[in-house]
């Protein structure tokens, strides 16, 4: 009984080799022998499709210009948070110079402090601890 899309094809395999797909078949889940021998016979012609040179050679510049349009795509949203928040940081700065007085000295000793210990903890301090000193007690 075939239909349109379908055709029967009888194999003889080895029993042992039978036995493996059954076990490997229920333990993937399949419905039927048909459904796993098919997915089967599919994974091993799209491994063949992939030795092929041109095929391989066409694939990887595909997945090239993926991976290149994705990075630039990510990397413009990045900059643009960046921006954002840089934006947001320049006016609380803005708003702290004009309440605050601070000498280029003390100004100075401040940035030193500020990019030794991002460097030493990577920036994750928490705003509390720098608010009560505590990351220059270490």
């Amino acid at each position: 009984m075939d239909s349109p899309d379908m055709q029967r094809v009888s194999l003889y395999l080895p029993r042992k080799l039978v036995q493996e797909a059954d076990r490997t078949k229920e333990k993937c889940g399949f419905s039927s022998r048909n459904e796993f021998y098919a997915k089967a016979v599919e994974s091993f012609i799209a491994e063949q499709l992939l030795e092929d040179d041109v095929i391989k050679s066409a694939l990887t510049d595909k997945l090239a210009r993926a991976v290149h349009a994705l990075s630039e795509d990510n990397a413009r949203a990045i900059s643009k948070g960046l921006f954002r928040y840089a934006v947001q940081l320049e006016i609380l700065l803005r708003m702290f110079a004009q309440v605050s007085e601070f000498s280029d000295d003390e100004l100075k000793e401040m940035r030193r402090e500020a990019v030794n210990n991002v460097r030493r903890t990577r920036g994750k301090i928490p705003l509390e601890e720098i608010m009560r000193g505590y990351y220059n007690e270490e």
